[in-house]
This record gives structure tokens, C-alpha cells and sequence, in this order.
């Protein structure tokens, strides 16, 4: 009898190391990295990825051959699963942070903060909300100290005049190069840009106003439209600029430079947001040092269609 019990307990033994294994190793393969023994599981990693793939996709111009075109020197796909891996170990690093030095958030908090990320993000949890909250005041704590003098203010406007250049312009659009010559030596005879631009341009958003853009900053336009633009002196005609939208023939109106009172606010809030990361990049680099930090990419299954 005793013989028989024992055999039957070491049968049981067996199963539940067999299943204790399974299980283990089942569980392994729904881990994608671990940061100081915490995990970061498949779903985490999955839900993160498809919400940038979602972003990413729902940009007019997508087409999923962007996901094998070069971002940095790796293709887009494999940039993305990079961030999204980033961003989790340092959600776990900075988490752990908090806990450290007993950040809390009362439940009105997590409340609050749920229903703002709730609306730009109907997929987010409540506990999600909660750890960003904690992470903010972490960062809070860390950067509370950051001041702008208006020296600062003033020597990076004077250092960086550029930057704060308007360019007042109008423009005439034309789908083909043949069509935007003929156009250009017309103006080059002394045709009036208004009225060719009214009878000639495929820009409906201008032609009816002569082609008028109003002003606008450098970066505002495809880059191949700004560097010609803030090349032309006032009442000055470009020879035909090709873009991703055909041809146009660009008249300038003259460039200004904001007043440092324009644009004093827009700077302050530059060089704090510089001063913050430069904090947060030091702070963050030496927690990352003493983590112990493990990535298994083989566990990492998402895709893109």
C-alpha cells in the first residue's frame, strides 16, 4: 500500500514539475526583455508598436512600403520596434524610481489624468494613466528647479536671428515644367504675376488671391520651396521650383525678422524645455547604468499589415 502511494506521489511530483517547466517556458516566450526582474511582456510590447503603427497609418499620405524605407540608417519597421522597446524599459525604470521615493497620486489625480490621456487615447487604461502621472511628477521633481533669465533670452534671439525670419511671397503652381517656363518668360517680358497666377495656377487655395501666401516662417513650406523663397530679394521671381506638387514661380515680397517681444515667450519656452531634458537625459542615463536590463527580440511578434 505505502509502495503504491509513494509511486502515485512521484507520478504527481513529475506532472507538476513537467507542468511548473511548460508553464515556464511558455511564459518565456511572452517575454520580451526584463528591467531589475520586472517584465515587459509580448501584449505590453504588441499593444505599444500598434498603437505608433496606428498613428503612422493614419497619415494621408501612407503607403506600407514606408515601413521598409531607411529612418536613420535601419528601416522604419525595425526604428519603431526599437522606440517602442526605449520607451517601455524606461517606463519601468523611471516606475521604479518613483516608487523609490514614494511618489504617490491620490485617486482624484488618477482620475483626472485618465479622463484628459482618455481623450486622445480611448485605448488607455486607468493603471496606464496612473504610471504616466507618476512619472510626470518624478520629472516634475527633477526639473522643478529650471529658470530663464531674460539675458538667456535675449542672447539666444540675437545669436539666432534666422530662425525668427518671416518671408511674405505669393506663388503660381503648375503641374509641368514645359507649361512653368513659358509662364516664367512671360513674367520676365513683364507680365503682371497676379493675373498669370489667377489665369494659370493649379493652386486653388491662392489663385483667385494672385497667388498671395501671406507670411510665414522658414520650415513652414517643402524644403525645396524654402530654400528658394528665403533666397529672393523683395520683387524678386524665381525660375521654376520643383516639388512634390509640380512646379511654381515664387515672387517675394521681402524678408522681416519678428521683435524680440514677438517672439520672447516662444524662446522661454524653447530653452526650458532644452535646460528640462538635458536634466532628464542625465538623471535618466545613470538609472539606466545600474539597471539590470535583458531583451530577448526573438520573443517579439508584430506586424504591419
Amino acid at each position: 500500500m505505502s509502495n503504491l502511494i509513494l509511486k502515485k506521489a512521484s507520478t504527481i511530483i513529475i506532472f507538476l514539475v513537467i507542468a511548473v517547466f511548460l508553464t515556464s517556458c511558455s511564459s518565456g516566450k511572452n517575454i520580451v526583455a526584463k528591467v531589475n526582474n520586472q517584465d515587459i511582456t509580448s501584449k505590453e510590447f504588441t499593444d505599444t508598436f500598434n498603437m505608433v503603427k496606428n498613428r503612422i497609418k493614419s497619415n494621408p499620405q501612407y503607403n506600407k512600403d514606408v515601413w521598409n524605407k531607411d529612418y536613420n540608417g535601419k528601416k522604419l519597421i525595425d526604428a519603431v520596434k526599437e522606440n517602442v522597446m526605449d520607451n517601455l524599459i524606461m517606463e519601468k525604470i523611471l516606475l521604479k524610481q518613483a516608487q523609490k521615493q514614494n511618489i504617490t497620486a491620490s485617486s482624484k489625480e488618477i482620475d483626472d489624468e485618465y479622463n484628459k490621456e482618455k481623450l486622445a487615447n480611448k485605448d488607455i487604461t486607468k493603471e496606464e494613466a496612473k504610471n504616466n502621472l507618476l512619472i510626470n511628477k518624478l520629472i516634475d521633481g527633477w526639473t522643478k528647479d529650471v529658470k530663464i533669465s531674460d539675458e538667456e533670452i535675449k542672447k539666444y534671439y540675437e545669436s539666432n536671428k534666422s530662425q525668427f525670419e518671416v518671408v511674405k511671397a505669393s506663388h503660381i503652381l503648375v503641374a509641368d515644367e514645359k507649361t512653368a517656363n513659358e509662364i516664367y518668360n512671360k513674367l520676365m517680358q513683364g507680365a503682371d504675376f497676379a493675373q498669370m497666377a489667377k489665369q494659370y495656377s493649379i493652386d486653388t487655395s491662392t489663385k483667385d488671391k494672385g497667388g498671395e501666401l501671406g507670411e510665414f516662417p522658414r520650415g513652414t513650406m517643402v524644403q525645396e520651396f524654402d530654400n528658394a523663397v528665403f533666397n529672393l530679394k523683395a520683387g524678386e521671381i524665381s525660375k521654376p521650383v520643383k516639388t512634390q506638387f509640380g512646379y511654381h514661380i515664387i515672387k517675394s515680397e521681402g524678408i522681416t525678422v519678428k521683435s524680440l517681444d514677438d517672439v520672447k515667450d516662444y524662446i522661454k519656452q524653447n530653452l526650458e524645455d532644452s535646460k528640462k531634458r538635458e536634466i532628464f537625459d542625465t538623471k535618466y542615463n545613470e538609472l539606466k547604468k545600474d539597471a539590470k536590463i535583458e531583451e530577448f527580440p526573438q520573443n517579439i511578434k508584430v506586424t504591419v499589415d
